[in-house]
């Protein structure tokens, strides 16, 4: 072996300076990496990029888990992991897959919108509408600005404003709405004052007296009592007995105060007070089916304008409406505005005040009344009977100036109105003359208006509700004739 040793070192030194550095493989890439197989040298198998491996895409639980880049299923379908339950306002969704399983359900309201109370989720407590009122149109001269939803006065009417006259014996008008406020002394005296100016209307140019049972206040008149402050338990009892009778009606009751409520001259008490204490207990009086309409606190907010006349001891047409809004309002009507009526005047009027006076004064012929027509929007035919054949007439006489004939063609027994409206509600009203001015503004509320004078005694009631489907009653009387007039209210009612 010692022998072939230095053979082999020659041998191996030989090799090694022939062959030099070891040999470098100049790779060819084979085809690219793909999820599964790794990118190869062609010529000596050497992997250059390891297989990409599969990228996951989860399209839903149901269909599996597919390769993004190659397609292959990579896991089979399973169920969904639902999340939480759908509310008001999210869905359930898999908090796997994110599937929405459930949409939002819908919110359970609390009730109707309303101006003092939110409207809220039943189940999320989320506020839907807030609380607060609808506002109407701006107010304006005569009208307030009222919540179309609740009624509630948002900005009282702003009263006129005078602009001064442009001439001596010019009149003096509204700065925003152009009425006549007041006349200059002297002043052309057919231009007349308009019914909404407050304290414009009656004034006590001399010490008042008596004439006859009339007193007489300067340039107007008035009857002056006072009332038993404990009401007509007798006028109480009789509509009670009426309400008792039909419950399926609705029944209203309305008082009217009269003009010594409002104008007592110097040196005499107003009787407001006395009048709204009778008025006040008498209603307490009712049955709590009967609906009382406090008509004296709206007409009392407007006490300077001209809610009676001064030589006559009616109400005027502007009282009447102000009592037709507390009706309205007492019983869920929208009221119309003041502005929204198309009016027609007539001046010169001298009423019964100045015929019951014994000595028929100058100082009134010198300040006649004038009649304001307030006309209904509604279509409408009347027709009035007293016992006998019923005649055709008009709700308002717009070309006569006297309150017994202007409205409803005076005191008729039996006086019915049809109107155009789709109402459902048919109004029986039973009145004395007091009620002629008001049941006009009720054309525009009803579909069917029939109306008794309590004085006449000619018609049944039972077959006047039972022909014209009677839904609402209304019992209207001035507070004196609810005292004098309470048997014809009994016997009318009773029939």
């Amino acid at each position: 072996m010692k022998r072939y040793f230095p053979l082999l070192l020659a041998l191996l030194f030989c090799l090694l300076c022939a062959c030099g550095e070891p040999e470098v493989c100049q790779h060819e890439p084979g085809p690219v990496p793909t999820c599964t197989e790794p990118q190869v040298c062609t010529k000596c198998g050497e992997t250059l990029q390891p297989a990409l491996g599969h990228e996951p895409l989860l399209e839903n639980c149901e269909a599996g888990t597919f390769c993004t880049r190659c397609g292959q299923q990579i896991a089979a379908p399973t169920e969904h992991t639902p999340g939480p339950a759908a509310t008001c306002t999210d869905a359930q969704v898999c908090t796997v897959c994110g599937k929405v399983l459930a949409e939002p359900t819908e919110h359970t309201p609390s009730g109707e919108p309303s101006c003092t109370e939110d409207v809220v989720c039943t189940v999320c407590g989320t506020v839907l509408t807030p609380a607060g009122h609808d506002p109407g149109p701006e107010a304006t001269c005569v009208d307030d600005q009222l919540c179309l939803r609740c009624g509630a006065v948002l900005t009282p009417a702003l009263g006129h404003e005078a602009a001064l006259a442009t001439a001596e014996l010019a009149p003096t008008v509204c700065a925003r709405c152009g009425v006549t406020m007041a006349l200059s002394e002297g002043g052309d005296p057919s231009l007349y004052i308009d019914e909404t100016v407050a304290d414009a209307h009656y004034h006590n140019t001399l010490d008042a007296y008596y004439s006859g049972n009339v007193l007489v206040c300067g340039d107007y008149a008035l009857e002056y009592f006072s009332l038993d402050t404990t009401g007509c338990n007798a006028w109480a009892e009789t509509v009670n007995g009426f309400a008792a009778r039909y419950p399926e009606l609705h029944v209203s009751a309305l008082l009217v105060p009269k003009s010594c409520a409002f104008h007592a001259p110097a040196g005499y008490e107003n009787q407001f007070d006395n009048q709204a204490a009778f008025i006040s207990a008498t209603y307490g009086q009712l049955a709590d089916s009967i609906t009382a309409v406090d008509a004296a606190s709206r007409m009392a907010e407007h006490s300077g304008e001209y809610l009676y006349y001064r030589t006559d001891h009616h109400w005027t047409s502007l009282g009447a409406y102000y009592a037709s809004v507390a009706y309205c309002r007492a019983n869920g009507i929208t009221p119309r505005q003041l502005g929204s009526y198309e009016t027609t005047v007539q001046t010169g009027y001298i009423g019964s005040l100045y015929s019951f006076c014994a000595a028929p004064p100058d100082c009134l012929r010198a300040n006649p009344d004038y009649t304001v027509c307030h006309l209904p929007l509604a279509d409408y035919s009347m027709t009035y009977a007293n016992g006998g054949e019923a005649v055709s007439g008009a709700v308002l006489n717009t070309e006569s100036s006297a309150y017994a004939s202007a409205f409803l063609c005076g005191d008729n027994a039996l006086t019915h109105i049809q109107t155009g409206n789709q109402t459902g509600r048919n109004l029986l009203v039973f009145k004395e003359s007091y009620g002629n001015a008001f049941v006009p503004y009720m054309i525009d509320y009803y579909d069917n208006i029939v109306v008794l004078d309590i004085r006449s005694g000619l018609y049944s009631t039972a077959e006047i509700i039972a022909q014209y489907s009677i839904t609402d009653a209304l019992v209207i009387n001035n507070v004196q004739a609810a005292g004098s007039l309470t048997g014809d209210l009994a016997s009318t009612l009773a029939s």
